[in-house]
């Protein structure tokens, strides 16, 4: 068995002895507790023909892109700039470092006094949930260039831009991916996270499904968000590739 099939074997397996237990557990608990699968699958059928979750779902995550594209626009130039520049990283990094601890539901409130509770709110809370994981996970790139490779690159006269297109680029990019990824994921949380604040869009689906008895309803919401967390993340990844290949070249051989 290869071990491409066998991880197939073994995750389908392990899928399915969840849903067991879940199934059990659901039916011992009822669905005022813990719905089971198979009320959840049920729910999630009719949410699907109401087609409110889907409108919702589609609108909440167009805003989410235009948030966490603009994270990406400026967290990756700030932590490659932290990473290469002692200026940038004495300016830039304690207030990165001070804000990626600091918890964005807490933000939200002033940010609804400033902005609203529209566009611009949702969009906010995304970019500043997720710009100071892309730009941390990009300065630890940054830092991580050999000089050594630099200075040969200087030594066969290659310019500023040149060694950064041939030589920094190359090596931080795999950081550069890796912060996308970890910063999409905090981008989803972000959009619900505001959503459910002031009740509209897809957050607001799951705060007044919350407020039901049935708990099918959150159940079948959540794992529809959880489904387009894997598959955006998915996309992402595989966007990365495609953008360079050697970088899944050298991961495979190495």
């Amino acid at each position: 068995m290869s071990d491409k099939l066998r991880r197939i074997v073994f995750g389908s397996l392990g899928f399915g002895i969840v849903l067991l237990i879940w199934e059990i557990a659901g039916r011992k608990l009822g669905n005022a507790l813990f719905a089971p699968p198979s009320a959840v699958a049920l729910e999630y059928v009719d949410l699907i023909r109401q087609g409110d979750m889907l409108r919702q779902l589609t609108g909440s995550l167009q805003q989410m892109v235009v948030g966490f594209g603009a994270a990406c626009i400026i967290g990756m130039p700030l932590g490659v700039a932290m990473g290469r520049s002692r200026v940038a990283d004495a300016v830039a990094r304690p207030w990165v470092s001070m804000f990626v601890v600091t918890s964005t539901a807490t933000l939200v409130p002033l940010f609804i006094l400033i902005l609203g509770t529209g566009f611009a709110l949702r969009v906010t809370i995304v970019f500043l949930s997720s710009v100071w994981y892309i730009a941390l996970t990009a300065y630890n790139g940054a830092r991580g260039v050999s000089p050594m490779q630099i200075a040969v690159a200087r030594s066969f006269g290659a310019g500023v831009l040149q060694t950064f297109w041939k030589v920094t680029l190359p090596a931080i990019y795999p950081y550069l991916l890796t912060g996308a990824r970890i910063g999409l994921v905090h981008a989803i949380r972000a959009m619900v996270l505001a959503e459910m604040f002031v009740i509209i869009g897809y957050g607001g689906l799951i705060h007044r499904a919350g407020l039901q008895i049935d708990t099918a309803p959150t159940l079948a919401l959540l794992i529809t968000l959880m489904i387009v967390s894997l598959l955006l993340n998915g996309l992402l990844g595989l966007a990365g590739r495609l953008l360079a290949p050697w970088y899944e070249q050298q991961r495979v051989t190495t």
